[in-house]
């Protein structure tokens, strides 16, 4: 009897391991929640960026000249799901909206923290890798 709880145990921890390791491991943000990369430029209709959900700090579309160096930055993010590091609400905050179709008015709303810290769908996330917001923001400018 005995073994058999062990057994169960030891097959409920490998169960817990496949399920949420994949949730939270560092994974390629455009990958993740947009598309594959290789299409990123078809599926992306346009892109704003929002200093504290108030001020427009750009709006991209895809004929502007910055559009494909934001582009070209975005799909370099790295990201990974954080369980026990909160985004801190009293650092500057800014929202990235990026349009997968216009005329479905469909986007991801992301909201980003100077710490590297993105709420996307509700989770948290920390940007491992990649361009931080204000560096994008330069290139938009």
């Amino acid at each position: 009897m005995k073994k058999l709880i062990l057994l169960l145990i030891g097959f409920l921890l490998l169960a817990a391991i496949f399920i949420f390791y994949p949730e939270f491991k560092t994974r390629n943000f455009v990958d993740a929640f947009i598309t594959s990369s290789d299409n990123l430029e078809e599926v992306v209709q346009g892109m704003t960026i929002w200093e504290d959900g108030e001020n427009s700090m750009g709006i991209l579309k895809q004929d502007d000249e910055q559009y494909d160096e934001v582009l070209s930055a975005i799909r370099d993010w790295e990201v990974k799901r954080t369980l026990f590091k909160d985004m801190d609400h009293n650092q500057k905050m800014y929202q990235l909206d990026i349009i997968h179709d216009v005329k479905s008015m469909d986007s991801l709303n992301i909201i980003i923290s100077n710490d590297g810290m993105l709420n996307i769908r509700g989770q948290e996330y920390e940007l491992v890798n990649g361009s931080s917001i204000e560096e994008i923001i330069e290139i938009t400018k």
